[in-house]
């Protein structure tokens, strides 16, 4: 539309100097000046609007990819949810073994709870083992939610090794303060360490501006 304005102002504009200009030298100076100050005009204003189309895709190419990595993030964090929910109810039984008298003890009730809860870390082990980087992420952004994954693993593989381990120690017959020195035990040559992923996370997000 801008297009046909400006073509139609210089229509009327020429017609008028045409009709005005004292000698035909002078008109064709004129509009030599008018038809250079028109092109270079014209080209500014295809090379900004290329610009700017340029800059939207690469805004929505961006915006896109956060939903992406925020969808994956969001499912990520209730698979971390539930690892720290498995590893809580852990320590919930140790402590409650702790505080238990050996009168009250019962071998097969803390057996079926430390059973249960190995299920529960199975399942969420095979879920971990499952996760892959979003494909629609560049690579350098892939890379880093592999680290992330990679570690991930390592954990959970750790943590179900270590209730794994708890459960046999726990099977009946057994005798209270047997079981807490095994389980004593295992603690300290299985547990996992710390599942840090906070540096590559924020990488992630810091290369998409989120």
């Amino acid at each position: 539309m801008i297009y046909v304005l400006l073509i139609a102002v210089a229509s009327v504009a020429m017609a008028v100097l045409y009709k005005f200009s004292p000698t035909r030298k002078g008109f064709l100076i004129i509009c030599t000046l008018l038809i250079a100050v028109f092109s270079t005009s014209l080209f500014i204003h295809w090379q900004q609007t290329k610009r700017e189309q340029i800059t939207r895709a690469q805004l929505e190419d961006l915006q896109e990819r956060q939903k992406i990595f925020g969808d994956w993030y969001a499912a990520y964090q209730k698979d971390i949810d539930s690892l720290d929910r498995n590893w809580q109810l852990y320590h919930n039984i140790l402590d409650g073994l702790k505080t238990t008298e050996p009168q009250n003890f019962n071998a097969e009730a803390i057996y079926l709870r430390f059973k249960e809860l190995e299920r529960e870390s199975v399942d969420e082990q095979l879920k971990i083992h499952q996760l892959n980087p979003p494909p629609e992420l560049d690579k350098e952004n892939q890379d880093l939610v592999a680290v992330v994954i990679k570690k991930t693993q390592r954990y959970v593989d750790a943590q179900t090794r270590t209730i794994t381990l708890s459960t046999q120690a726990a099977m009946p017959p057994i005798d209270l303060e047997i079981l807490q020195v095994r389980l004593h035990d295992i603690m300290i040559r299985e547990s996992p360490e710390g599942l840090f992923t906070a540096q590559e996370i924020s990488a992630i997000r810091a290369a998409l501006g989120d």
